[in-house]
């Protein structure tokens, strides 16, 4: 199976776009560093990150003229392959880095040592590099033909079956998150760390958090057998409002609503499963900042729901952190 180059050349074109980006945001964002406060940890990491970012920038753009001169010389798919998987791999380790700031940012927010600008300024920055992130169904595509090209390889369809089966039953299904995403999903984890936190909880309910805490961690992975809800609810004078998140095998949402003399107004703002993703990374992240400061309002109830299968036992599984990287980076 030949792969047609304007694939290939449409790619490479996306990674420079990308690596613009990478050298774009980065300059930008220390060009803003000195105006706003911060812990000095926090300001070397940032500064750190951004330094990789740029330098990242050159390796991309030399791997780019590589895969170019294959092309012209060799034309062999695994090869090109193998080389688009390394440019997914720098790009990969370089989101990882700058998530990191990203809640390293919120944690110094939360304690008052940053100001809220800082996570302004990284997420804008760091979904503007995101979404220049180039698409990688064509890699899939090569892993496959140099499998089946390889002289030595010999294929037995009932062990690959069975291997095949093995993994699925370790991840245990994915949900159909885009790596964008990973940046609410942090926000909210640290939001739901928070909340274990609050004093007046009971055992009870610091039990059930534990388990929503664990099932969040996971993702985007699914987590068998957990179906939660966790809202933080405020109640005054015959009127309610509420920040919601449920998760279920599968399925994952963000909710929001209110009562307001007698009419109900709910939305659900963002929601993934298996097949399908309703939503996007900017609605997600802003109802991940409004429920993380609804969670350090104590004037909030915390109220979750579990239908779990009882008992879970459960807890060995594995955590999918490393797979954010390698879901599909687009925006609906």
């Amino acid at each position: 199976m030949k792969t047609d180059p304007q694939i290939i050349h449409r790619f490479l074109s996306e990674t420079r776009t990308c690596a613009m980006q990478m050298m774009e945001n980065a300059t930008y964002i220390k060009k803003e560093l000195p105006s706003l406060t911060m812990p000095d940890a926090l300001r070397a990491q940032i500064t750190a990150t951004c330094d990789g970012l740029i330098g990242t920038k050159f390796d991309l753009i030399s791997a780019t003229f590589d895969i170019l001169e294959l092309m012209d010389s060799s034309p062999d798919n695994a090869s090109l392959g193998r080389r688009m998987e390394s440019i997914r791999g720098m790009i990969d380790e370089e989101k990882m880095a700058f998530h990191a700031c990203v809640l390293s940012a919120t944690d110094a927010i939360k304690t008052g040592d940053a100001d809220a600008l800082v996570s302004l300024l990284l997420t804008e920055s760091g979904l503007n590099i995101l979404t220049s992130a180039p698409k990688f169904p064509e890699v899939e595509a090569f892993a496959e033909e140099a499998t089946e090209e390889e002289p030595d390889a010999e294929p037995e369809p009932e062990i690959e079956e069975e291997d095949d089966n093995e993994n699925d039953e370790e991840n245990d299904g994915c949900y159909a998150f885009h790596t964008e995403d990973c940046y609410p999903v942090g926000i909210l984890i640290e939001a739901v760390a928070g909340i274990s936190d609050r004093q007046e909880l009971t055992p009870e309910t610091r039990d059930e958090l534990r388990l929503f805490l664990f099932a969040m961690e996971r993702l985007p992975l699914i987590t068998p057998g957990v179906r939660m809800t966790l809202a933080l609810r405020i109640d005054q004078g015959g009127e309610s409002d509420w920040r919601e998140i449920r998760i279920e095998d599968g399925e994952f949402s963000l909710g929001q609503g209110s009562w307001i003399d007698g009419d109900a107004d709910t939305e659900n703002v963002f929601e993934v499963s298996e097949s399908y993703r309703d939503g996007d990374a900017f609605s997600a992240t802003g109802f991940a900042e409004s429920f993380t400061e609804c969670a350090e309002d104590v004037c909030r109830d915390v109220v979750i729901q579990d239908y779990s299968d009882e008992p879970f036992t459960r807890w060995d599984l594995p955590l999918g952190k490393t797979l954010w990287g390698k879901l599909p980076c687009s925006f609906l």
